[in-house]
């Protein structure tokens, strides 16, 4: 479960010319971008029920979607594997990437059935391997039980659950260093305990859904994100710099603070752990009077404008002409001179990303880009949208 709350404020070159170099031309971005020369991904998830694999098996696929993988789950029951590996072929065939089948697998004959898919068309395949501590496995359970029983309450859900986890216990074969590249995931109730060991993992996606396992659940979140307030730029429609708040900007900080326990606050108002602003003034401005221990991330700067910062946008469509075309044409993948893309940007926030998902009750203040592309994450939103 995971909460967010928004507040909004008020109101690689090598030359010195103005030829802009697009980020889709750079080979760093055909790693992260959806490719056939590379061979498509299937990665089976294994494990016994209520051991949060289809939780994380979600998580990869967003994650892999927000970098700009194509990336989709495929639930299978026992007796549909043969349609679930159709429909994977056909998404292939279609130009995705990334499958992940979420199911039990708990023998290795059932996984043989995946592996022999896999070799004779040509796919990758990665094994994650799900277990838990028993006080864990109690938590998995009561919250599964507490989700089925919206649907149907005339159902005793804790009583099916657990007659299936004794009945798949027997039959549950480990996965092993033969059968391929695999991770394992061992989740625990404390954080502090969840381990994560890999075998044979290779290559950027694989490392990537590595990245995102090693990353404890936790089971309910909240998080504020805000713009900060308006800007002496802002007011003047110039983009970039480092300007300080306006008289509205100030104003803004103000209201923010009243509503996140600073002077003036209600007593049951929300009070955020941690407070994450980048380095620029203006968000660290904003935060001033909201309590907390804060901290200045670079990560959160907003987007490098290069030779084009502190600029308006009627002077650089002036000076530029060709670069304010070529943004105009393509905002995700341009990239500035000496400075950023959205692309670029979204590969810098991930770090920002990966930490968010290990807290909880964070204040992100931060720019519009930035936040663009951290709220693309937890919303679902595909790259250049």
């Amino acid at each position: 479960i995971c909460s967010l709350s928004v507040f909004f404020s008020i109101g690689v070159r090598d030359d010195t010319t103005s030829t802009s170099i697009m980020a889709g031309n750079t080979s760093e971005e055909a790693a992260r971008q959806p490719c056939q020369l590379r061979a498509p991904l299937v990665v089976t998830i294994v494990g016994l029920p209520c051991r949060g694999k289809s939780l994380a098996s979600h998580k990869v696929a967003r994650h892999l979607s927000w970098r700009g993988e194509s990336a989709k789950v495929f639930t299978v029951d026992k007796n549909a594997m043969a349609e679930t590996l159709r429909d994977i072929s056909v998404f292939f065939k279609e130009g995705n990437n990334i499958a992940i089948i979420d199911g039990m697998h708990l023998t290795r004959a059932t996984r043989q059935t995946v592996a022999t898919f896999c070799c004779d068309s040509v796919y990758h395949q990665l094994l994650i391997e799900f277990t838990c501590n028993e006080k864990c496995l109690e938590e998995n359970i009561e919250d599964t039980v507490q989700f089925y029983r919206q649907h149907d309450p005339n159902i005793d859900w804790e009583r099916r659950f657990r007659e299936q986890n004794t009945e798949h216990t027997g039959q549950f074969e480990p996965c092993s260093a033969l059968e391929g590249p695999l991770i394992t995931v061992n989740n625990s109730e404390d954080p502090m305990y969840h381990s994560v060991t890999a075998r044979g993992v290779r290559g950027a996606i694989q490392t990537a859904i590595l990245g995102v396992l090693a990353s404890p659940v936790i089971r309910q979140q909240t998080f504020y994100f805000s713009r900060h307030g308006e800007s002496e730029y802002n007011v003047l429609g110039r983009i970039g710099g480092d300007a300080d708040l306006s008289p509205r900007g100030m104003k803004y900080a103000d209201r923010l603070a009243r509503q996140l326990g600073g002077p003036g606050s209600a007593p049951d108002c929300p009070r955020p752990k941690l407070i994450w602003t980048s380095e620029l003034r203006r968000t660290i401005h904003t935060v001033q009077s909201i309590p907390g221990p804060r901290a200045a991330i670079k990560d959160l700067n907003e987007i490098n404008a290069g030779i084009c910062e502190g600029l308006t946008y009627e002077e650089i469509q002036e000076r530029f002409p060709q670069e304010f075309a070529w943004r105009d044409q393509d905002k995700f993948k341009y990239r500035y001179p000496h400075g950023e893309s959205y692309l670029d940007l979204l590969q810098r926030v991930d770090s920002v990303v990966q930490a968010l998902l290990t807290n909880t009750d964070v204040l992100v203040v931060s720019h519009q880009a930035v936040l663009r592309c951290i709220m693309a994450y937890f919303k679902g939103v595909k790259p250049g949208k």
